[in-house]
């Protein structure tokens, strides 16, 4: 009873110094929302005392607000010794330098907290195998393109809030059905499930599968002759070609891709434009891998053309900037890249699996210009919309950099994130 008691009082003297801070510097709940990537229902919580605070929030508004560490020594001091509030882990606090300073980082999103995804499973990624190479002989029931399109959008939904394990049972059920596909719609339908099934390999790191998924995809679009279906299907090949260091095949298969789908595109549909921006986006990546500077930039500035004919739909808002900010990291330009990411406002990136790689874009272009504790705020951002892809390779390169150069960082939240995604401390 005592120890409650105790942690109640700390809750509500950290409420009160989190309220007396903000409104000394005169910020709304509402921009403090923009600042910390907290919902304000949380933030209003935590200032009335009802709501215990996370390590990572007396972090974020200490630097907000400039309270120059106070708000950090205050929560160690009530919260430290207990140790049961989820949150990073540290050494003492120091005075931070100012938190990411672009106005892109400024504009928060609309999201309320988000729980913590558990760590790919070996039984997804065999579940889609299973439906991708069946062993035993399966029915071929007659597709129904109705059906079939609201399950695959109900499977959309999923990847676009990076919950990829529910996702693989989804795939998983509607892989026989596309395989199955026999008029052209139906095809270009059971294309985009392919499509998606290989995105959902990748981000499961699971490359062999995803090679298989790719290939069927590619050829279920082709006799589809849908555009789109062909753009996101040979965007598909691009992209595991880059990720087996194939970069020469990979910037290679997106230009001749790009060459055949150009001169069908003068009354293509919204969607085909996206889809083809999509591929020269992810092309102009590979070509910046073999430092093919003209080739990436040519492709760049053809996929911002491509993303006026498709107004947030495929490409959807802030793709090319976000592939732009790549583009520049792999040329060894950080300062570009955060140029780059200037010119996004977080909040109206349409997928929480987009948001949260355009901050640990952001961590990797602070990493490479050696601004860490910058880098470390970006990571935990990411991990707070959305875990998952904090939790795959890039990322976990990152921290793994970050912790070599320091590995006994007392740069508060990197050792606890690293443990969190399991990268050895």
């Amino acid at each position: 009873m005592q120890a409650t008691g105790q942690r109640i009082e700390a809750t509500v003297r950290f409420g009160e110094a989190l309220r007396k801070s903000r409104e000394r510097q005169k910020v709304s709940l509402n921009t403090l929302h923009e600042l910390t990537f907290f919902s304000k229902s949380y933030l209003s919580r935590v200032e009335r005392g009802e709501r215990n605070p996370e390590r990572v929030l007396a972090e974020l508004v200490d630097e907000a607000l400039g309270a120059n560490g106070r708000l950090i020594r205050a929560w160690d001091s009530d919260y430290a010794p207990n140790r049961t509030i989820v949150g990073s882990s540290g050494g003492e606090a120091t005075k931070r330098r100012q938190f990411i300073t672009s106005a892109a980082l400024l504009a928060g999103g609309a999201f309320d907290d988000l729980a913590g995804q558990p760590e790919p499973s070996t039984a997804a990624v065999a579940r889609l195998r299973d439906a991708l190479i069946p062993t035993t002989p399966t029915s071929r029931a007659a597709t129904h393109t109705a059906s079939l399109s609201r399950s695959l959008i109900r499977a959309q939904r999923d990847f676009a809030a990076a919950r990829y394990l529910p996702l693989a049972d989804e795939l998983a059920a509607l892989l026989p059905v596309a395989s199955a596909a026999s008029t052209p719609a139906d095809m270009a339908t059971a294309a985009r499930v392919y499509h998606l099934t290989t995105r959902t390999l990748i981000k499961l790191s699971a490359s062999p599968y995803a090679w298989i998924s790719a290939h069927k995809g590619v050829e279920v679009a082709q006799a589809s002759s849908d555009l789109q279906a062909i753009g996101e299907c040979r965007r598909d090949l691009i992209s595991l070609f880059h990720r087996a260091a194939e970069y020469r095949k990979a910037r290679d298969v997106a230009i001749s891709a790009a060459e055949s789908l150009r001169p069908q595109l003068a009354d293509a549909t919204p969607h085909a434009w996206g889809a083809y921006g999509a591929l020269l986006s992810t092309g102009a990546i590979a070509a910046a891998r073999l430092e093919d500077r003209h080739s990436a930039l040519d492709m760049l500035t053809e996929a911002d053309e491509a993303a006026h004919h498709a107004p947030n739909l495929t490409l959807g808002y802030g793709h090319v900037p976000i592939y732009k900010m790549g583009v520049s990291i792999v040329l060894g330009d950080a300062g570009t890249a955060i140029e780059h990411a200037k010119a996004v406002i977080p909040n109206q990136i349409p997928t929480l699996e987009r948001r949260g790689s355009y901050y640990t874009g952001i961590a990797e272009a602070y990493a490479l210009w050696g601004k860490t504790d910058r880098a470390i705020r970006a990571l935990l951002i990411a991990e707070k919309i959305a875990p998952s892809e904090v939790r795959r390779s890039g990322s976990r390169q990152v921290i793994t950099e970050l912790l070599r150069r320091d590995p006994h960082s007392k740069l508060s939240g990197l050792r606890g994130l690293a443990r969190r995604v399991g990268v050895t401390l």
